[in-house]
């Protein structure tokens, strides 16, 4: 260490390397509980991940100790140790969360893991791994969802399903059990080895000539997140309506296919909000890329199509992907516009292969070529479409020359977060809200949802991948998720459908997840394909989906505060150890435990967190933490009502916003007495009810008192006591 210089807003650190090469450092406090660390040249090169919301600055105090020099805000303490150097982090009590680990070495002195360094355009940064420790994060990854022993990139691809270390969905956030998160401000290849080489160390390396990092303290998994949304945005809030069922396949081909789903859904009285269409809706099209213009030989008059819908109580969704046909006018068009992706070879444009045809692909840092693409949305959306499905983006040519300069090494997996913030914010200014529903994704992606899974297949392993692989991805910032019911296409064929029974435990999962979509490769997956007793298993889960339509999107409305909707067990649980190992069971909003079957039937072991939980089929009551062994025949999804919640219930729809949702029934599971306070979210206006309880009375009030509305409370062992609004429900 050769010397250390405070300025108003940082410190700067000069250290040399091992070859006695000046190294410059600079750490910056943006937030009481979060710093910046900046290793190698530009420390000034503006961010592409982060908000404009990002805090700058907090108040903080530089001392000099023993061994090097301490950073201090209200929440942490940095310490700078001089020889050898290496960066400790510590909470405002002084317990220590983070230290970077120079002495990886075996009995022989070798290295594990080198100290944090650079070499050959490589940077790295090495880190001490405690005992328990378990990390999290990095993306929507199909492993285990405790990170440690696991290598991989994060280099954004096309993943093929869900069952490698490929990943459509990279985020460079890493979170620790011991209380602290690393969010790396960088969109170049990184590739983290967690403890795989050694347990004693995790180390991250980059392909660039800097590292930029923010350190975030936080006691538990929420904390964190919000650290990290500070840094790169909140989620947005989808509409109340995208909480309702979609339906889809790989691809509905004309009008009358489209019209015949939507009719029979009505018939067969399966609650659905939307239904989409895949890439045959389009002229040009390969499964891969499109040009945006309706195929009106297939799809006559789409604008009455819409129309017709709509009166129906549907909203379409449609299939689009940044990738362009070389025989369109829409590649004419971007091509001599200068709007498309060139190559550094030759200067012709730079293509997208790997598919049928190759393709040309869109310029998303051109802002002009944005303003076009936006354009076409547009005008999808002003007839009448509701959301754009924003497919690929994964492959960013290798030889691709942006129009603002930014290498394509650099820009390949900022490419899915431009494209999908261009679609997002179209649809915003067109229908006043934000949605998408995509598949790739990087840092801040959470600011524009929805996300899927990619395509997994009709397993049940490649079920219990995706169920992994959206809460990899809720734990990796976002509040939103989903996965195609029932797999996307067949093993070890291209073929499918799945088993009815696959269908049944598949549909059960999903249509009690963030986002509820079927979709499938070539098979329907609409649930009377899959005859008796499939139809009406689903239908029931269906209907049970909109009847929580209330609690769900009050749900939702958490996640600008960190809280997402679904979430696994550790986010609630943190200090329980048991939990940071449990990735197939998961939280729906805060009350609702929610343990897929991922066998067509018999039992599973489910572990109930700390608290009261009540089966909600039967109303026996456990006590947690243990484990249980629930037995459940093919009808049964187990699922668990934390003891003192008020599920707010509401009517029989067949789309979500098909009436007002009145009649509202609240389903009360005592816990402790005391009093509960809750709002809910219902067509966008702010219901205030107050509950009162005591040993031996609930009381219903609040309102408005225009609405119908009923108290049912749970009772093991006993009828439930019924009560209305306003009148006071006692015990016998």
């Amino acid at each position: 260490m050769q010397s250390v210089r405070a300025r108003p807003d940082r410190l700067d650190v000069i250290a040399e390397d091992d070859r006695e090469r000046r190294l410059s450092i600079e750490v910056r406090p943006v937030a009481t509980n979060i710093i910046r660390v900046h290793i190698g040249p530009g420390p000034a090169r503006p961010s592409r991940l982060l908000s404009p919301e990002v805090p700058t600055g907090a108040e903080w105090a530089l001392e000099e100790t023993a061994s090097g020099w301490a950073v201090r805000t209200s929440e942490l303490r940095l310490t700078i140790d001089r020889d050898p150097y290496r960066l400790r982090l510590a909470d405002a009590a002084g317990a220590e969360r983070f230290v970077e680990e120079p002495n990886d070495q075996d009995i022989r002195g070798a290295y594990h893991h080198f100290p944090t360094g650079h070499a050959r355009g490589l940077r790295w940064l090495t880190a001490a791994l405690k005992p328990q420790e378990a990390l999290f994060g990095l993306g929507e990854h199909f492993g285990a969802l405790d990170r440690r022993g696991q290598a991989f990139s994060s280099w954004t691809v096309d993943a093929f399903g869900v069952r490698s270390d490929r990943a459509y969905k990279n985020v460079p956030l890493l979170l620790s059990s011991q209380g602290y998160a690393v969010f790396f401000d960088m969109t170049a290849p990184l590739y983290y080895e967690l403890g795989q080489s050694s347990v004693a160390a995790w180390q991250v390396t980059a392909r660039a000539d800097h590292l930029r990092l923010y350190l975030i303290v936080g006691e538990g998994v929420a904390p964190l997140i919000r650290g990290y949304h500070q840094l790169t945005g909140a989620p947005a809030v989808p509409p109340d309506w995208s909480f309702g069922f979609w339906i889809s396949r790989w691809g509905y081909r004309n009008r009358d296919e489209v019209m015949a789903v939507a009719r029979r859904m009505r018939q067969e009285r399966v609650p659905c909000d939307v239904i989409h269409l895949d890439p045959y809706w389009m002229r040009f099209h390969e499964g891969h890329h499109g040009d945006l213009v309706w195929d009106e030989l297939a799809f006559p008059d789409p604008r009455g199509m819409l129309e017709e819908l709509k009166g129906l109580g549907f909203r379409v969704s449609l299939w689009e992907s940044p990738y362009v046909p070389l025989d369109s006018e829409m590649r004419a068009e971007g091509e001599r516009r200068g709007f498309l992706m060139k190559s550094k070879s030759g200067g012709g444009l730079a293509l997208v292969h790997g598919f049928a045809k190759p393709s040309a692909a869109v310029d998303f840092t051109n802002p002009d070529a944005v303003e076009w693409f936006k354009q076409k949305n547009r005008q999808l959306l002003e007839m009448g479409v509701a959301v754009i499905k924003t497919d690929f983006a994964e492959d960013l040519p290798d030889d691709a020359v942006a129009d603002d300069g930014t290498p394509a090494e650099e820009l390949h997996n900022l490419y899915p977060l431009l494209y999908q913030r261009a679609v997002f914010e179209a649809t915003r200014e067109v229908n006043g809200y934000g949605l998408i529903w995509g598949r790739s994704g990087y840092a801040g992606a959470q600011r524009y949802p929805v996300h899927w899974g990619g395509d997994p297949g009709c397993t049940f392993a490649d079920m219990a991948a995706s169920l992994r692989g959206a809460l990899s991805w809720i734990l990796s910032g976002a509040a939103f998720a989903s996965f195609d019911i029932g797999g996307f296409f067949g093993i070890p064929t291209l073929t499918d459908p799945p088993s009815p029974e696959l269908y049944v435990r598949w549909a059960q999962m999903g249509l009690l997840f963030s986002h509820a979509r079927a979709h499938g490769h070539t098979a329907p997956r609409e649930p009377w394909a899959y005859g008796e007793p499939a139809l009406s298993i689903f239908r029931r889960y269906a209907q049970l989906r909109y009847s929580l339509l209330p609690y769900l999107y009050s749900a939702a409305l958490r996640a600008v505060d960190g809280i997402p909707l679904v979430r696994p067990l550790v986010f609630d649980c943190p200090s329980d150890p048991t939990t940071r190992h449990v990735d197939d069971e998961y939280f729906l909003g805060p009350d609702l435990l929610v343990a897929p079957m991922f066998t067509p039937m018999g039992s599973r072991d489910v572990y109930l967190p700390e608290g009261g939980w009540y089966d909600f089929w039967s109303d026996r009551r456990f006590d947690g933490p243990r484990w249980i062994r629930y037995d459940a025949g093919l009808e049964t999804l187990p699922l668990f009502v934390r003891a003192g919640a008020v599920l707010a219930m509401g009517p029989d729809l067949q789309f979500a916003n098909e009436r007002s949702r009145d009649p509202l029934t609240f389903e009360v599971y005592p816990g402790p007495p005391g009093t509960t306070n809750f709002d809910l979210a219902d067509d966008h206006r702010q219901l205030r009810f107050r509950l009162s309880v005591d040993e031996r009375s609930f009381l219903l009030s609040g309102g408005p008192l225009s609405y119908e509305a009923s108290i049912r409370v749970h009772r093991p062992g006993a009828p439930p006591l019924v009560g209305t609004l306003g009148e006071t429900v006692r015990f016998a």
